[in-house]
């Protein structure tokens, strides 16, 4: 009900400002605001109700529609002007809010537009560094790996794995730039998925191995190299990889054995989900 009286309430103060009901001229920034702050309180409202009114989803898409709008226009009508934060982050936004419709083509254009804005814009590589390097005249927003990873598992989706590895190792430097070595642990794990979509099974495996050594805490690459091994007669190892996830990971393994969890959640490549199901089968 809280996030409803939100609506209502940003949705009148709109009317008003579109309106010509009130007569001052809104700043941009403050206009284009309204739009996206109902636009976040319609896709909190369907999260709550766990995803159960998506029609909540697509108004916010509309509200992210008008606001991105109103700052791109204000770009074009005022070229000199510094890119406020705003813009990229709600690209992004939309992206996500595109994925909760499964509208993957959308979803990755909102991404790369965000992923654009955040580049330098002189034509320089866009490079990983240290999380406190001066900024240099000429850089962009700086680039968030987690929009890369958001982009990665949108390509996946699109079954465009060799695409979706390059935005995963671009995001996995970015963090071991940072010292994120979680992050960076997950976002290489997700590498070794795309490369089993994309049937590059040595690189995956080699990847996958280096995240257990590295970082054994990380669920999906044991049971990916279980899966693995299994599938390629490593009997002994892939029953140890997957003892692994099991008692020694507090989440466990439960999750994996559920494959629309796996396929819709996880996102696995279908190859690698047969993969799975069969160590299943035959594992007990």
């Amino acid at each position: 009900e809280v996030y409803e009286e939100v609506e209502t309430t940003l949705g009148n103060a709109i009317q008003k400002w579109e309106s010509g009901t009130i007569s001052a001229k809104a700043i941009v920034e403050e206009r284009a605001r309204l739009r996206l702050g109902r636009a976040r309180a319609r896709v909190v409202y369907n999260d709550l109700l766990q995803g159960t009114r998506p029609d909540k989803v697509a108004g916010a898409i509309q509200d992210y529609d008008v606001g991105i709008s109103i700052m791109e226009v204000d770009f074009r009508e005022h070229p000199d002007r510094v890119m406020y934060s705003e813009y990229p982050d709600a690209l992004v936004k939309r992206g996500l809010a595109k994925e909760g419709l499964q509208d993957w083509n959308g979803a990755v254009q909102d991404y790369t537009k965000a992923i654009q804005a955040l580049r330098p814009k002189d034509g320089r590589a866009d490079v990983a560094m240290p999380g406190n390097s001066r900024i240099q005249e000429g850089d962009g927003l700086g680039m968030s790996p987690l929009i890369l990873n958001f982009r990665g598992n949108v390509l996946g989706q699109l079954r465009r794995y060799d695409k979706a590895v390059e935005d995963y190792e671009e995001a996995t430097q970015i963090f071991d730039a940072d010292g994120e070595v979680r992050q960076a642990s997950l976002s290489r794990a997700n590498t070794g998925l795309a490369l089993f979509g994309a049937g590059r099974e040595a690189e995956a495996q080699l990847i996958m191995e280096k995240v257990v050594r590295n970082d054994p805490g990380v669920t999906d690459a044991h049971v990916a190299l279980a899966a693995w091994y299994w599938a390629n007669g490593r009997v002994p190892e892939a029953e140890s990889q997957w003892q692994f996830a099991c008692e020694q990971i507090d989440s466990g393994c439960q999750a994996y054995k559920d494959m629309k969890w796996v396929t819709e959640v996880r996102r696995w490549p279908p190859s690698l989900v047969s993969l799975l199901q069969k160590f299943l089968a035959k594992a007990g």
